[in-house]
């Protein structure tokens, strides 16, 4: 298993309130990682650090060590590590102007210039998110426009654009009709093929489907990781066992 992602001891938490406690697992390269746990367990959290929005919060601390190939993300530049690690939150977020114009904004961001290379850039991400023969007669029309599943698939193509090497992906599907979300569980098997992704969700369902690798959280506490073939049909923990069965959460 080659490691994109190795987090060690990491504990979070906000105004004094600790939410993650010693959590140490690892990330394996161009995967599907499923963070599944009870609601309130800290799992949104977890994403949070991974890509070092928690340490911008007021009042939030963290320690542990998240190391990116090797590389501690304490010591990378806030720019730097959200490039490598994108994430796209539960409630689509597109920007208010045209669906080209949010596919070019990280682009231009980074300092791409040259239109030709920023509609190809555009182009690419949209095919890779299966997005792009929807909406290639409408790529000067606003983003709002779009169903909620094509708003998803959009900010996970505006995501792509910055060539990051870990997509992380709060509660994808929560929002969105079956339909909706088998567009985007075959989007993501797709996408482990270049890039690593961390997906946190509530549809245990959905986890068995899509995921490679599972982590259980329960009360900010890692009860369990391992393959997820392995994990759902033979969970070693009680715990694990117990919200597999609906007992809670």
């Amino acid at each position: 298993m080659e490691k994109r992602m190795t987090i060690q001891n990491l504990c979070a938490g906000y105004d004094g309130k600790q939410v993650l406690h010693n959590i140490s697992l690892e990330i394996p390269s161009n995967k599907i990682t499923a963070i599944i746990g009870p609601s309130g367990c800290g799992k949104s959290t977890l994403l949070h650090c991974l890509n070092g929005m928690l340490r911008q919060e007021t009042g939030a601390s963290v320690s542990g060590e998240i190391l990116l190939d090797g590389q501690d993300t304490a010591a990378m530049q806030e720019d730097q590590l959200r490039r490598q690690v994108g994430l796209v939150s539960q409630t689509p977020s597109p920007f208010p102007f045209s669906i080209l114009e949010n596919m070019t904004y990280g682009p231009r961001y980074y300092g791409v210039r040259n239109k030709t290379q920023l509609q190809q850039i555009a182009e690419e991400k949209l095919r890779l998110a299966g997005l792009y023969d929807e909406v290639k007669e409408q790529l000067h029309k606003s983003a709002l426009k779009l169903s909620g599943g094509q708003q998803q698939r959009l900010c996970i193509a505006r995501a792509l654009t910055a060539e990051p090497r870990v997509l992380l992906l709060d509660e994808p599907c929560s929002a969105l009709d079956v339909q909706a979300s088998a567009v985007i569980e075959e989007m993501l098997t797709r996408l482990k093929q270049t890039y690593t992704i961390v997906i946190v969700t509530h549809n245990i369902v959905q986890a068995r489907r899509i995921s490679d690798y599972v982590a259980f959280i329960k009360d900010g506490r890692l009860v369990e990781w391992g393959e997820a073939a392995c994990l759902f049909a033979s969970p070693q923990q009680e715990e694990t066992r117990a919200f597999l069965d609906g007992i809670y959460g």
